[in-house]
């Protein structure tokens, strides 16, 4: 979808201060909800406080002579471009309740303890969380359904939880920025515009 030409005249390029008011709202405001409601604030107070913070965005656009049309362009894009990340994570949501329901973590903590030795778990706890989250793009899946029962494995073994919460997550997060199926990255180089093979991602 193009910007009108109209569109794309209107307005002039925001200063350091109107770029930070949002960030600084948005910072206030969910630090606040937590501060008021601790983890009662994820059931309506963040979502508000998010909510603000694009009306505060949405704002600071206008006040530099952007129009509500321009305004609207440009969320309508921005929406369109991250359309391919909101279904990986609705699949992601799907994949993860599978896995639950079908005795995945169970399977995994009973063959992982005949198999994993506590001298070189941590590695291991690693390596297999940055193969899972390579192969399917999802740090979370990995984190939620391998990494449990990674953690699971590791109290049976008597080696440090943190320790391997922490090879989990480093794992998991590799793998997924390296992942070509991962959301976050396929949005961020849509957001940012990258050429593969001279084509706009």
């Amino acid at each position: 979808m193009k910007v009108p030409e109209e569109l794309k005249s209107e307005g002039r390029a925001p200063s350091l201060l109107d770029a930070l008011i949002p960030l600084i709202a948005l910072v206030v405001l969910i630090g606040g909800a937590i501060l008021l409601f601790g983890l009662q604030a994820l059931d309506g107070p963040i979502p508000a406080a998010l909510v603000i913070c694009s009306m505060i965005a949405m704002l600071v656009a206008m006040k530099n002579g952007n129009s509500w049309d321009a305004v609207q362009e440009a969320t309508n894009r921005a929406m369109e471009s991250i359309t391919g990340a909101i279904f990986i994570l609705l699949a992601v949501g799907a994949l993860i309740g599978t896995w639950c329901l079908s005795g995945t973590i169970p399977t995994l903590v009973y063959y992982g303890i005949s198999v994993l030795s506590p001298g070189w778990y941590y590695a291991a706890s690693t390596l297999i969380c940055g193969i899972i989250a390579l192969s399917i793009g999802s740090s979370w899946t990995t984190a939620g359904t391998i990494g449990v029962g990674l953690i699971g494995i590791a109290q049976m073994l008597g080696v440090s939880t943190s320790i391997t919460a922490g090879a989990v997550i480093s794992g998991a997060y590799l793998g997924d920025k390296l992942s070509p199926l991962s959301e976050t990255t396929i949005m961020t180089a849509q957001m940012v515009q990258v050429r593969a093979g001279g084509k706009i991602l």
